[in-house]
């Protein structure tokens, strides 16, 4: 994770990619690491290799790779066969699987309301994540918390449109944020 925050701390955006057909738009920006929040089973090797060659950072969102599935055998084949940097997922359980597969793992917790916030602080306390997304990721407040309350990176996703957005919630304590809009995965500070 080391690494992804020192290229974080020189460009903050990580791009969310939904598609396959744009992981060559995020190659060609100036974001260092990519979540892959998409395509399928059959591209995740492709992926990583030419996302490694390119000398970026890639973790995919298990729960949003069609046909990865939710349990240990996406984590086994991610780890074994594909070999990307990490993974994104809202299950601790798979995460304290990825970690001992040698995956970096970050956890996407929902700070919807009061009940999602306390399940969250839960699970990051109990696993330990080596990153927490947070959704959605315009929430100051939150964000101050959490940086406050742990000795992880946070980084904000979810509903982030606008540069001042972007500043507004670096200023919060967030280390990166995960921009899915391709116009700001150019963005500098």
């Amino acid at each position: 994770m080391e690494k992804i925050l020192m290229a974080t701390r020189s460009h903050p955006i990580i791009a969310a990619v939904r598609d396959a057909a744009d992981v060559d738009r995020a190659l060609a920006s100036p974001v260092t690491t990519i979540f892959m929040m998409g395509g399928s089973i059959s591209e995740v090797r492709d992926i990583t290799r030419r996302t490694h060659e390119a000398g970026k950072h890639i973790l995919f969102h298990v729960e949003l790779v069609k046909g990865l599935g939710r349990d240990k055998e996406a984590i086994q084949f991610l780890a074994h066969e594909a070999r990307p940097d990490g993974v994104v997922s809202t299950k601790p359980n798979l995460l304290g699987l990825a970690r001992k597969l040698g995956l970096l793992t970050t956890l996407q917790v929902f700070m919807i309301d009061s009940q999602a916030y306390q399940t969250g602080l839960r699970n990051i306390d109990s696993i330990r994540p080596d990153a927490i997304e947070v959704m959605p990721g315009l929430m100051p407040s939150i964000i101050r918390k959490l940086d406050k309350q742990f000795d992880t990176p946070i980084f904000a996703a979810g509903l982030i449109k606008q540069p001042d957005e972007i500043e507004a919630m670096l200023a919060a304590g967030a280390d990166a944020l995960v921009i899915g809009e391709q116009s700001l995965w150019s963005h500098t500070r």
